[in-house]
């Protein structure tokens, strides 16, 4: 188990990396209690954790809730104690059904990078989609390919955009792709956007990856200059990274306890009676396999 200046250590190094995670930190603890105040834990996008924050009752809660917040770049104050547990307003309360007891409150802290956004062009689209998005703060990485593309900087999930005006369009594509993007955008007419997606199919590029590239990128803004362009095209990704972030988190109602839970692939759960439901943590859901019918009044 990590120590806390190991785990500000290693905050430290993903910060330096552009790694997003969550810091969560353990700011209150009613006995009896397995975390004291000040423990500290880093929480990855995939539900690792290192450090401690509690056992197999808090954890699992803690962990949904620290991934919804990489999401949402919201912290969120966590109050996970017994079931007649009554937070004040603003903090999120969640019920435990561990024999030891105890209330804790935990305090969640994502860090999330700004997003990097690579531009592979020598163009002046190019030189403007970069200059816009570095003034909106995004990392920007700006390829001029005319002598081959260099990869060495391009992070997996980043927002790539192709403008090279038909110099090397395909070439741009394929290193685009390689790098499992959150978004690739290929500014061109229509004419030449599909001749650059037939040569893709001739180079062997699996179809489902060529439906993901964008060849009408951007937002409507009736654009007629390279500048204005450029524009529309930040702005489509923006648009983009916004709705994603205002997806709403799908949510249940624990029916051994009445409170609102986080919902996905990790959140305990059961059948019955053709209906699932689902619970904050194990302990809930084996309270209800003992006896379903005293809970199913609740809805899921």
């Amino acid at each position: 188990m990590k120590r806390t200046l190991d785990i500000a250590r290693t905050a430290a190094d993903l910060a330096l990396q552009g790694q997003p995670y969550v810091l969560a930190t353990v700011v209150r603890a009613e006995a009896p209690a397995s975390v004291r105040p000040g423990a500290k834990a880093i929480v990855f996008p995939d539900g690792r954790v290192e450090g401690w924050i509690g056992g197999s009752c808090s954890e699992p809660n803690v962990v949904r809730h620290a991934r919804r917040a990489l999401q949402t770049g919201e912290t969120e104050l966590l109050r996970i104690g017994p079931e007649d547990l009554l937070p004040p307003s603003g903090v999120t309360g969640l019920t435990t059904t561990c024999p030891s007891g105890g209330t804790v409150d935990i305090f969640l802290e994502p860090v999330v990078p700004t997003p990097q956004l690579v531009v592979i062009g020598h163009t002046p689209v190019a030189s403007a989609v970069a200059s816009i998005g570095e003034a909106i703060g995004h990392r920007v990485l700006l390829i001029d390919g005319r002598k081959g593309i260099d990869q060495a900087g391009i992070e997996p999930g980043a927002n790539v955009v192709v403008a090279s005006m038909g110099h090397y369009d395909e070439d741009a594509l394929e290193v685009g792709l390689a790098h499992q993007p959150a978004s690739l955008s290929l500014i061109a007419s229509r004419k030449r956007a599909h001749a650059a997606l037939e040569l893709l199919r001739e180079r062997k590029v699996a179809e489902d990856l060529i439906a993901t590239i964008d060849t009408r990128p951007g937002v409507e803004l009736g654009e007629v200059t390279q500048e204005e362009i450029a524009l529309a095209v930040v702005a489509g990704i923006v648009q983009r990274t916004r709705a994603a972030q205002a997806a709403g988190p799908r949510t249940a109602i624990d029916p051994t306890s009445g409170s609102e839970i986080l919902v996905d692939e990790t959140t305990p759960s059961t059948e019955y009676e053709g209906t699932t439901y689902f619970f904050s943590c194990n302990g809930c859901k084996g309270r209800f396999l003992e006896n379903p019918a005293k809970f199913v009044g609740t809805p899921a």
